[in-house]
């Protein structure tokens, strides 16, 4: 049976290490940045466990109209064990509200498979021309916005930059 768990103080350091392995510096936090958002009552960062073995983690936040999937990584040896569709699944059911996230154009293997693993879970590939702020001092990232169960309006897309902006990567520009 696949949950969430909250991490805790306790196992903040082994779910950092997974996330640090799972996304390039430029795509996370540092550690003390993302202890810091665990303060926001907005935020959410699991620990995905298939009964009581950990299999990955899953960062979300949650606004009035819709819900950001930040970061979700299925560790490398659990892959293809259908943890990342149960995890998302778990997301739709918890929440009831549309769910946004990023992810990298599909140029390589893997990221054309990520793109096919998103739409198999009703996610639309949005058109707009979407830049993910450095987490640091770095460049921005280009990336693809997926949005379930329809793709975003012009309105809905603005308001999800405004507000991811603002709220997950404090910035107000690029």
């Amino acid at each position: 049976m696949v949950r969430f768990i909250d991490v805790t103080d306790a196992t903040f350091s082994k779910v950092y290490e997974k996330m640090a392995a799972a996304f390039p510096v430029e795509e996370r936090r540092t550690p003390q940045d993302q202890k810091e958002c665990l303060k926001n009552s907005n935020f959410s960062f699991f620990e995905i466990l298939d009964k009581s073995s950990p299999v990955g983690f899953i960062s979300i936040w949650s606004f009035p109209s819709f819900v950001f999937i930040e970061h979700i990584a299925i560790d490398p040896d659990m892959r293809s064990g259908g943890y990342g569709t149960k995890a998302i699944e778990l997301v739709k059911e918890a929440f009831k509200k549309p769910i946004i996230l990023e992810a990298e154009a599909p140029e390589t293997e893997q990221q054309i498979k990520r793109i096919r693993f998103y739409d198999r879970l009703g996610f639309k590939v949005n058109s707009y021309n979407y830049t993910q702020p450095s987490y640091h001092s770095g460049n921005a990232v280009p990336l693809k916005i997926l949005s379930y169960p329809k793709l975003l309006s012009s309105e809905e897309y603005a308001d999800f930059v405004e507000l991811t902006r603002k709220e997950v990567y404090k910035k107000t520009a690029l």
